[in-house]
């Protein structure tokens, strides 16, 4: 006779799927980047919009974007990336501005990390509505 299984295995955690957070020590301090939540993409819609356009473009129509081209993007929008870092992380852009570089560009990776999907779902969102306008315009 089969035994009932009494130990449950590790199951995904619905709410980390749906709103990833990723804690980090910077400075000294425990720092919880997360992922934008509806109110923020509301909030900060215009930062998104912006950096979702510079992404697209870069994109230049081929639907693929190499990591050096997301490092030119931050690069080249700095001002940009602190505000939407600074949401994501709810600490004032004078406090990422202060990071070492090891730190900073730890805070970096992990913010790209874990919104990386909330971009690239607006990325697409973005490119169906330009399809969709040009066909009708056709």
């Amino acid at each position: 006779m089969a035994e009932k299984a009494t130990e449950k295995k590790d199951e995904p955690n619905d709410l980390a799927t749906l709103m990833p957070t990723r804690e980090i020590t910077l400075a000294g301090e425990t720092i919880t980047v997360r992922e934008y939540s509806f109110k923020d993409a509301l909030t900060i819609g215009n930062d998104i919009n912006q950096f979702v356009a510079l992404i697209v473009n870069e994109m230049n129509g081929t639907n693929k974007i190499t990591i050096e081209q997301v490092d030119t993007i931050f690069i080249n929008n700095l001002e940009l990336i602190y505000s939407l870092i600074s949401t994501s992380i709810q600490k004032p852009i004078s406090f990422i501005e202060s990071l070492s570089y090891s730190d900073g560009m730890q805070l970096l990776d992990w913010w790209w990390v874990v919104n990386s999907g909330f971009f690239m779902n607006a990325v697409t969102r973005k490119i169906i509505r330009q399809n969709a306008a040009k066909q009708v315009d056709q």
